[in-house]
């Protein structure tokens, strides 16, 4: 079996279970993006089933009872959701968090612990990477997932203790704390995905609805100085257990994916197997995935439209080489403009990301930057503030500058820099590029065009809605 999977030889499953369990997405006065170790709120109105939740229901599904509660999608406030998880009685809760949402989340957590004494493990970045010392601090967490595709939350909810992986946790004093195997390959049960409110959920750029999302690799194998990714390993699904979970949709009526893997292209041999794959067994699928610029090249795309992709998301963050260069990210604006020309060459729409005010950027640059976007003509941009995640490699340089107001900042990419010097010039210029690049008379008349139904035309028109709004945002 693949590795990952819950019943693997070497471990004991007690026999004692703990009978029903919680996935839960907490609430927030935000609509928080909290998976894969995300630290940001939604721009406009979308949102995707969390990857998170879905790998570890797939784990714990044969042996518990399990529900979830996705309470952002659902609209629920603390209180709401306080009473959902006391009425349902459950012995554990597997959640979600992120730095952005920390204050929150922690004091839904702290009230579950005191007034149910309810078992409450957590997923976040933040605490992959400060686990130890949030263990330590924060007694009403029992347990810290360190790489979710692990079978670790099984094991400790079920009562088994030792060195489990992708688990911290405490024992007595000390805390035992064990990230995983890092094989190169890994693998997990299909997740029950019809327990997720999958009409809930919806991307602008997704084609059909219900959609879902799939994983295909996990980590990243570049080392990018910004990005907390590039502290987690790169590995690859295997790729039958992966079809087996795409047939599993078809049978569910689910033909729209949305692929979250980190850089779904960084290994183009396994790339290519995905697609011919889907292709030879016959599924008929529309998805779209992230990438960067510097892992596609023409056969790939066309391998990837084949297999039914129509949307693909690429981190461009500067036009400023130099910048790039100092941050690791050794990518050329040459290479930016051929792969969006690719893809529009090939009829697959773009997605472009950028970072507003990372370090030693100044005005000049980061307008250079917005031009550039416009001139990429992407069929969406996203302009992200930068926030020193916790776990990248830039974060220790920053820190010591600004550590008094960095440790209470909530390191939200879509709110007001305050932990920056020149803040209000950096929130400025985010609004400025988003007026600039979604406002073009080209672009407007362009994305109104491509609209085939009233369904697409009120996407549309909402999430313009809230990006127009967000400007309107001062702290």
């Amino acid at each position: 079996m693949g590795r990952g999977l819950p019943f693997r030889k070497r471990y004991v499953i007690l026999v004692r279970k703990m009978e029903k369990i919680l996935l839960l997405n907490p609430p927030g006065t935000s609509r928080y993006l909290r998976d894969q170790y995300c630290s940001s709120s939604a721009k406009a109105f979308y949102y995707w089933p969390p990857i998170d939740l879905l790998v570890i229901n797939g784990i714990l599904r044969a042996h518990y009872n399990v529900t979830v509660l996705d309470a952002i999608v659902e609209n629920l406030d603390a209180t709401q959701t306080f009473e959902f998880i006391k009425q349902g009685g459950y012995d554990g809760i597997v959640a979600l968090s992120s730095a952005a949402s920390k204050d929150e989340d922690f004091a839904l957590f702290k009230e579950l612990k005191t007034k149910l004494g309810v078992k409450i493990l957590a997923n976040a970045g933040f605490l992959r990477f400060e686990s130890e010392k949030t263990l330590r601090r924060y007694s009403f967490l029992d347990a810290v997932i360190l790489d979710f595709t692990e079978i670790g939350s099984l094991l400790f909810l079920k009562g088994e203790r030792g060195s489990l992986p992708g688990i911290a946790y405490r024992d007595h004093d000390s805390i035992i704390k064990n990230f995983g195997d890092f094989n190169d390959n890994f693998s997990y049960p299909v997740p029950a995905h019809r327990s997720f409110p999958l009409a809930k959920y919806y991307m602008p750029q997704a084609r059909y609805r219900p959609f879902t999302c799939v994983l295909a690799s996990s980590g990243c194998k570049f080392n990018c100085k910004f990005c907390s990714s590039s502290k987690i390993p790169f590995r690859k699904r295997n790729i039958n257990n992966l079809i087996h979970e795409l047939h599993a949709l078809g049978k569910l009526g689910v033909r729209e994916v949305h692929f979250p893997d980190f850089t779904f292209t960084a290994d183009k041999q396994h790339c290519l197997d995905i697609c011919r794959a889907i292709k030879k067994e016959g599924i008929v699928l529309s998805w779209d995935c992230l990438t960067r610029p510097d892992c596609v090249d023409e056969e790939l795309l066309l391998e990837m439209k084949q297999a039914g992709c129509h949307t693909v998301q690429f981190g461009v963050e500067t036009k400023n080489e130099e910048v790039l260069l100092r941050l690791d990210k050794h990518l050329k604006n040459s290479q930016i403009t051929d792969a969006f020309g690719m893809c529009k060459k090939h009829g697959i729409e773009t997605i472009g990301f950028f970072i507003i005010g990372l370090p030693d950027e100044g005005r000049q640059e980061i307008e250079d930057t917005i031009k550039f976007a416009c001139e990429l003509d992407c069929d969406y941009a996203s302009f992200s503030i930068f926030v020193p995640d916790y776990g990248s490699n830039i974060r220790d340089k920053i820190k010591p500058e600004n550590s008094a107001i960095l440790e209470g900042y909530c390191l939200d990419r879509t709110k007001f820099p305050a932990w920056q010097k020149n803040a209000s010039e950096v929130w400025q210029l985010r609004n400025k590029a988003v007026r600039k690049f979604y406002l073009r008379p080209r672009y407007f008349l362009r994305r109104l065009i491509k609209i085939r139904s009233w369904h697409e035309f009120a996407v549309q028109f909402i999430n313009l809605f809230f990006l127009l709004k967000s400007q309107i945002r001062t702290h």
